[in-house]
């Protein structure tokens, strides 16, 4: 009987605990939702910093590193993901934001050859993108907009921006490890 007694102690202790922690957060109210370009501000902002954190932290030597001969190398692939940046924000504000890297979305190397060129780059396609984003609010969001050979809404080209940001940052985190270096993100 006098082992029973702490273990039902134990027990009654931590059902109260619970009861007041479940009580808790059930009075408490939920925050409302921000607007839908501030949601997507935070997301196009959380995958772009961390594009813009590898380009200021990998190693300039190892800027022309890939994994095997037909991929982009390390430059390369952020050159791409910030120019294809600029291709979505083109279209969504139809204008000629940004800087004249050529047709497409591969820049040449040549055309941002230190380390230095490819970080401005990269900040500069995230921040163009989170002030195109801001100017146009929700009603830039609701825009139809041709995209490839068909219409979409604008929330549609910014998630995929997003996305396709978040295959390159991936991709970027294989070259980190190839390399025994540990990413920005995961040193947290």
């Amino acid at each position: 009987m006098k082992r029973s007694l702490p273990a039902l102690l134990a027990v009654t202790l931590l059902a109260v605990a619970g009861t007041s922690l479940y009580s808790q957060s059930q009075n408490e109210a939920l925050r409302p939702a921000r607007s839908r370009a501030d949601e997507t501000l935070d997301k196009w902002n959380d995958i772009g910093n961390k594009l813009v954190a590898m380009a200021q932290d990998f190693p300039e030597d190892k800027y022309d590193y890939k994994l095997q001969k037909d991929q982009r190398t390390f430059a390369q692939n952020l050159l791409h993901a910030a120019a294809f940046e600029y291709v979505v924000i083109r279209a969504v504000s139809a204008s000629n934001i940004g800087p004249d890297f050529g047709k497409g979305d591969n820049p040449s190397r040549d055309a941002f050859k230190t380390k230095a060129d490819v970080v401005k780059f990269v900040q500069q396609a995230v921040a163009d993108g989170a002030s195109v984003i801001q100017q146009q609010g929700d009603a830039g969001l609701d825009k139809t907009l041709p995209w490839g050979n068909r219409l979409v809404h604008g929330s549609y080209i910014w998630m995929s921006a997003i996305e396709h940001s978040g295959e390159h940052y991936g991709q970027l985190v294989v070259y980190y490890r190839a390399n025994n270096l540990v990413p920005p993100d995961s040193r947290r």
